[in-house]
């Protein structure tokens, strides 16, 4: 059995804009460097590689565009590729900012659009060159105290996202959290080569105008400093996950991801420092193709979506966002009719089963998920392939319309992010567009292929 790893900057110049909330902030700076960090394993028979980028999301134009790349020029087969973002909120867009209230009227040059998949098959191929035959050990541990589920319940009975600028009106956190970090190490001989990482947190806790790649890349620095190898960083399904407590005073600065970067990295070493290491002969790649429905909106939605538009409320209030988001999901539906998507990843044995999924899984789902398969050991890799938005559980839509049956309308205010939205932020038209069958879409389309 043989890895590999590479690593390709791909920080964009200063001055285009940085994606994670509803305001266009131009970058003045950099605080610390965006990666593409790929892994390659190979048995001799099969071969999968799994691409960490430090961006928002993965637009699929990009995927494609990587993937024909490594077809043309290494000859790897596309279904045994996967494109992961780790989601950060102080880097670029990757495509241009069309259609989407979201990105309206920001700004990224076509050339670095143009460029940036040739980096990001770079790091590929640089992580071929450096194939090493190795033993696999894999470990975890839990690392409590630094991610919080943001969904909170009110008093007066809705299920609100980051509400903190009303504490006083908190009953409690609603959902769950997995706190667990997952750990592969991989020794050629007694010299580490190289490691993955997955552990479930929005990078978001810097805000303001600096280009970074949050607490993932600081850790990332954290790792290669102390063990002189390379490491992987992987997202797990933390679309209802944030790193703010609602007794925290300061929800953002730019100490606070080197604060949790270290928590897990006394994790992580004592992991690695009891991890055991044994030969493996083969992986067993596998890849599905799914569809996810689009939400369904009532006629009434609509209409009252249209008036939203023709009247003079400004374009960033909350109202009119979410009109805009609502009648582009129609458009993109009667268009597209379904979300045509995939998973992939591979296993080891019974050991180890690396899941990549599209979207922001929500916390849930990925515990369905791990309930669900017969694996030691499961990395969900959430954010992969596709730029989809949150997938948040049934019960999460449930709380949506509850929320709607409590108060019908949305507030008239301008917002700048998610937090004093007022609202299920994962539900609205604004951040999702699948409907509340995906989530059994998506465990019956993992069952169906471990179930051969």
């Amino acid at each position: 059995m043989k890895v590999g790893f590479g690593k390709v900057c791909i920080t964009p110049p200063v001055g285009f804009s940085l994606v994670g909330y509803f305001e266009d902030r131009r970058s003045e700076g950099i605080l610390d460097d965006l990666y593409a960090t790929s892994f390659i394993i190979d048995d001799g028979k099969n071969l999968f590689i799994i691409i960490s980028c430090d961006l928002i999301w993965i637009d699929e134009k990009i995927t494609k565009k990587v993937k024909k790349i490594l077809q043309n020029d290494l000859k790897i087969f596309p279904k045994n590729i996967s494109i992961h973002a780790t989601h950060t909120h102080t880097g670029p867009l990757t495509s241009k900012p069309l259609g989407s209230i979201y990105t309206r009227n920001f700004y990224v040059d076509k050339s670095y659009i143009d460029i940036l998949p040739l980096y990001i098959a770079g790091s590929v191929k640089i992580a071929f060159k450096n194939m090493k035959d190795i033993k696999i050990g894999v470990g975890k541990s839990r690392v409590e105290g630094i991610a919080f589920n943001r969904r909170y319940l009110m008093k007066d009975g809705r299920v609100i996202t980051n509400p903190f600028n009303q504490k006083e009106n908190i009953v409690k956190s609603i959902g769950p959290v997995d706190d667990t970090l997952y750990v592969i190490g991989f020794k050629e001989n007694e010299n580490f080569a190289g490691f993955i990482i997955n552990f479930a947190l929005h990078p978001d806790t810097i805000g303001g105008n600096l280009i970074s790649s949050d607490w993932p890349g600081s850790l990332r620095r954290k790792i290669e400093e102390e063990y002189k190898t390379n490491a992987l960083i992987l997202n797990g399904p933390s679309g209802d996950i944030n790193h703010i407590n609602p007794e925290d005073e300061k929800t953002r600065t730019d100490k606070i991801k080197d604060i949790i970067a270290e928590k897990i990295f006394v994790s992580f070493k004592e992991i690695v420092k009891n991890m055991k290491f044994d030969k493996y002969e083969e992986i067993s790649p596998f890849y599905k193709n799914f569809s996810l429905d689009y939400y369904s909106y009532k006629n009434e939605d609509i209409e009252k979506a249209k008036k939203v538009l023709k009247s003079d409320i400004p374009f960033d209030s909350l109202k009119y966002m979410i009109a805009f988001s609502l009648l582009n999901i129609e458009k993109e539906k009667k268009k597209n009719k379904k979300l045509k998507l995939f998973l992939n990843g591979f296993t080891v044995g019974e050991k180890l089963c690396i899941l990549n999924l599209p979207g922001e899984i929500f916390t849930g789902i990925g515990k369905k998920i791990r309930e669900t398969l017969p694996f030691e050991n499961i990395i969900i890799a959430q954010n992969s392939n596709f730029h989809l938005g949150y997938v948040p559980t049934k019960e999460a839509f449930l709380q949506h319309q509850k929320n709607i049956e409590i108060k019908p309308d949305f507030d008239n205010v301008r917002i700048s992010e998610a937090i004093g939205i007022n609202s299920s932020y994962e539900t609205l038209p604004l951040a999702c567009k699948v409907n509340e069958n995906s989530e059994d879409i998506i465990i019956k389309a993992i069952q169906e292929i471990f179930s051969k």
